[in-house]
């Protein structure tokens, strides 16, 4: 029992402490309203994913023994170093504020009695406090979400798949190797390079290791529980955007999308069905997750683009909620693209596909983009953040000409 709930305790570290102070370190990047504690933990994750993919390829291709091993102690290391760095920050801030939690989250402001009723404040951008009415259907949109990630568990579903990647977490974590061992016969084999680049099997198998738990264990019922509630934050910060006049209906929409995913089952190709059926694979983590983090990122630009607009033409409502617009600094206006590179480099995580269906998303709402902005600077935006995208299809291709 001790053995079960150590492992526990170092799952959550790893799965939730870890993420989190990762996003605390770098979420200054971020616009005010912007940093709020559910972007910070997306920030954190795309950051935790993005260093684990730095630092797994190199040692999938340099070393010939004990690959893992290698992996896994200089992963540890360096997402330490950066959580520790992310403590000392939140322990300053803290203290530099008395405290005060809206110090390192601003975006939780809550709108005040002032701001509501001043003609100089739109508070909008700010949160409200919700009615009773709203207050029960985020009851309800809880509620479901736990449902399915009970159901998950207890009803978790055997997919052929798993013969695949499942395996090869298994060997990584079992035989210190990293895509070397076929997974269908046990035999030695060269790289699959189809495969091999979509490192996520071997993230999976570092959270078995650190963990202590079997990584069939964490590939079946740790990393649904993980990916489902990750997945319908990033829907609450779209709805956050596409609804920031009428936030009380926020809850209604996460109703919509919880009850489309759950009786989305109508193909075995449904996003909805990998959803919830194989939620451990890559491929659903880039079609539920991956995809809808790029359309956020391409809306909360819009946003901006909007508000910077209004200051531009001195409107009526250029008013004291959106100060940090007026201030136009030149890090709220790159971070959106910072954010679409690591996002670029987490779908090449989890699927070599994603890296080409990523760059495809994020060159057509960069078209879009492009209409509000009309500023050849979205461009030099796109083409930085799809440089990940560049290097991951040049390692590809090195690998089958080799």
């Amino acid at each position: 029992m001790i053995i079960v709930a150590w492992s526990v305790i170092k799952l959550i570290f790893f799965l939730l402490v870890v993420p989190f102070l990762i996003g605390v370190l770098v979420n200054g990047m971020l616009p005010i309203v912007r940093r709020t504690v559910g972007i910070t933990m997306i920030l954190g994750y795309v950051v935790y994913f993005a260093v684990f993919e730095v630092i797994a390829i190199p040692c999938m291709l340099h070393y010939v023994y004990n690959a893992f091993s290698y992996c896994t102690k200089y992963y540890l290391v360096a997402t330490l170093l950066l959580a520790g760095a992310g403590l000392v920050r939140l322990i300053l801030q803290l203290k530099r504020n008395g405290m005060s939690m809206l110090s390192l989250f601003p975006g939780e402001t809550h709108a005040s009695a002032h701001e509501l009723l001043s003609p100089r404040s739109d508070p909008r951008m700010l949160k409200i406090n919700y009615s009773l009415e709203s207050r029960i259907y985020w009851g309800i949109f809880f509620a479901l979400v736990l449902l399915q990630m009970v159901l998950s568990v207890v009803f978790a579903s055997f997919d052929g798949d798993d013969a695949y990647y499942v395996v090869e977490s298994l060997l990584a974590q079992q035989a210190d190797v990293m895509n070397t061992i076929l997974p269908y016969t046990g035999m030695s084999t060269s790289y699959d390079v189809r495969h091999a680049l979509a490192v996520i099997t071997m993230w999976t198998a570092f959270i078995g290791r650190v963990s202590g738990i079997h990584t069939t264990i964490v590939s079946h019922s740790v990393i649904p529980v993980l990916v489902i509630p990750f997945v319908y934050l990033v829907y609450v910060e779209i709805a956050r955007i596409l609804f920031r006049r009428r936030q009380e209906i926020i809850p209604v929409f996460m109703i919509i999308v919880s009850f489309l995913m759950l009786f989305g089952n109508v193909s075995i190709y449904t996003p909805a069905t990998f959803f919830l059926t194989r939620t451990w694979q890559g491929k659903t983590i880039v079609c539920n997750l991956v995809f809808p983090l790029i359309f956020w990122v391409f809306l909360w630009m819009l946003e901006d683009s909007k508000r910077r607009s209004i200051f531009g033409g001195k409107s009526a409502m250029a008013t004291e909620s959106y100060e940090e617009y007026r201030e136009a600094k030149l890090i709220y206006r790159i971070s959106p693209w910072i954010f679409l590179a690591l996002i670029n480099m987490l779908s090449g995580v989890c699927t070599s596909l994603g890296v080409f269906f990523g760059s495809g998303l994020c060159a057509l709402f960069t078209l879009v983009l492009l209409l509000f902005e009309r500023n050849l600077r979205v461009i030099l935006g796109a083409i930085c953040c799809v440089i990940p995208n560049m290097i991951y299809v040049l390692i590809y291709w090195m690998l089958i000409n080799r």
